[in-house]
């Protein structure tokens, strides 16, 4: 079996799925991504071990050296894991650059996190990438080439975003784009997607796309709505208005909200988005200190609390349960975003 059909078997996990599963899926995907590697001509190496640490691999490309994670997880990796590895790459040759891969995607604010830091020498790939470069046809070379090309002209480390269409019946469909600073634009990956909307919303991360996907479904169904929201996913806070900017060039003049979480800095967050921001007409909802103060619980500790399926089961749960127009009256966060929904 070659590794494009390896890569696909591991993509359809079973319904008796035990740990030891998922366990060999990590180790395949190792083997997978250095025939990728190596049908690109990187000359990679498998993983190894140094002292006190372990690289999962290296390639080469144009006379430097990367060094490679890559995780295969159910939930999406904190930024912890990614300074850890960063650590490694810090310890190594002037100019060595590493390459952390999540299949999983990553907190919301581990881009972040990692953009503020002193200095740039990790690129991050999600499995959008990853998938793009096994089963599409621009493969890895060509991919790590344009994220490095904007990491070095803007650092931006990780610019894969997601579009969600969310229609009146509920019926929702995904795309992923990439965002190039290069050209200013949002580039579709499948140019037979839809990108006409009547509203366009831009927030975080993709927890938060579910939890806005499944609210705007029950505005729109309570007031027999029929407009089409496309929600945009920027992943990470300090990018929004480079996303929101970009997505100028790609949608209609459709109305656009931009929801991003307060952090307990209200008036902060939307003084970055008012220099951020270039569109001639845009609005916000900063929920404060999060978005899941909406459906009543405290982020850290609902992330912590629920894991993978268990979670996603509890966040529609809870946000099918919530009494829209009560929290509409308690909360000026979401009655922006409530009012904007139903008549924007």
């Amino acid at each position: 079996m070659n590794h494009v059909e390896e890569y696909k078997k591991w993509n359809h996990v079973p319904n008796d799925a035990e740990p030891k599963w998922f366990r060999n899926r990590g180790f395949s995907f190792e083997a997978i991504l250095k025939e990728c590697l190596l049908e690109q001509g990187l000359e990679p190496r498998s993983g190894y071990k140094t002292e006190g640490e372990q690289i999962d691999g290296s390639f080469f490309l144009d006379g430097s050296i990367f060094l490679l994670e890559a995780k295969w997880h159910k939930d999406p990796l904190p930024a912890s894991s990614i300074y850890q590895f960063k650590g490694k790459v810090d310890g190594k040759l002037f100019g060595t650059l590493g390459i952390f891969i999540s299949m999983s995607g990553y907190s919301k604010d581990a881009v972040d996190a990692l953009t503020l830091g002193k200095s740039l020498n990790i690129i991050l790939f999600g499995k959008e990438d990853i998938d793009a470069a096994i089963l599409g046809t621009r493969g890895f070379r060509n991919i790590l080439k344009e994220k490095l090309r904007i990491a070095a002209e803007k650092g931006i480390v990780y610019h894969s975003s997601e579009v969600e269409l969310v229609s009146k019946d509920g019926h929702t469909t995904i795309d992923s784009f990439t965002y190039d600073n290069t050209s200013s634009n949002i580039v579709k990956q499948d140019l037979n997607f839809d990108l006409t909307s009547d509203l366009v919303v831009i927030c975080e991360g993709n927890s938060d796309r579910e939890l806005i996907s499944i609210l705007i479904t029950r505005i729109l169904n309570q007031y027999a709505l029929s407009k089409k929201v496309n929600i945009i996913v920027a992943m990470g806070k300090m990018i929004i208005p480079r996303v929101a900017n970009a997505s100028s060039n790609i949608m209609t003049k459709a109305p656009v909200l931009i929801i991003t979480d307060s952090d307990n800095e209200h008036d902060r967050t939307l003084d970055m988005l008012n220099r951020g921001v270039e569109l001639d007409s845009w609005q916000y909802s900063i929920p404060d200190p999060s978005i899941e103060t909406w459906i009543g619980v405290d982020r850290k500790e609902f992330m912590r609390s629920y894991k993978g399926d268990e979670r996603k089961v509890m966040l529609h749960k809870l946000a099918n349960n919530i009494n829209l127009d009560e929290l509409a009256s308690k909360d000026n966060s979401f009655r922006s975003f409530y009012e904007w929904v139903k008549n924007a």
